[in-house]
């Protein structure tokens, strides 16, 4: 679910980006910490839910789907897992998206 709120400049995120780091470590148990630092891969490294870095059912529809996201006027983003991103945030979402924005969908 995406949601773009125009006076703020605000995108708001359930799961096409997760971020969890430094600062929500305080929040995680270490049981948690391990999931996302070692096993997925994500600790200060904004991504997708691993669901959807799993594999994307249609590629060219997600691609779409992300692209047009991006040409949003964004500045920041709100995410349900993990810390804001209220810096950088449409270089931050282009990353987090880089594989299915790469794909030849």
């Amino acid at each position: 679910m995406a949601f773009f709120h125009h006076p703020t400049k605000t995108l708001v995120l359930t799961d096409l980006i997760e971020n969890y780091g430094d600062e929500t470590a305080a929040r995680l148990d270490w049981k948690m910490q391990i999931w996302w630092r070692f096993i997925f891969r994500m600790w200060n490294n904004p991504k997708p839910a691993p669901e959807y870095q799993m594999g994307w059912k249609d590629k060219a529809a997600a691609k779409q789907s992300l692209e047009r996201m991006l040409a949003w006027n964004f500045e920041r983003i709100i995410i349900a897992h993990g810390d804001l991103i209220d810096s950088d945030a449409k270089s931050v979402a282009m990353s987090a998206w880089r594989s299915i924005l790469e794909t030849r969908a």
